[in-house]
């Protein structure tokens, strides 16, 4: 996540984009994200790194 004084600035496609490529250069295959719907901005930001939107159901207890 990018603090939000810098957000607007590309620090998020850098640090996509790098991320992308380390998984690259270890020998992944896919890399695979979880965000929330809500969270706009990084979805397109998402998509124009090119991931693409799957149909996904996640589940989560939480534990006092």
């Amino acid at each position: 996540m990018v603090d939000a004084g810098a957000r607007g600035h590309g620090v998020g496609k850098v640090l996509t984009d790098k991320a992308i490529g380390l998984a690259a250069d270890a020998g992944a295959r896919t890399v695979d994200l979880t965000s929330r719907a809500s969270r706009e901005a990084a979805n397109r930001l998402y998509e124009r790194a090119g991931f693409q939107r799957r149909e996904s159901t996640v589940h989560r207890v939480t534990l006092d």
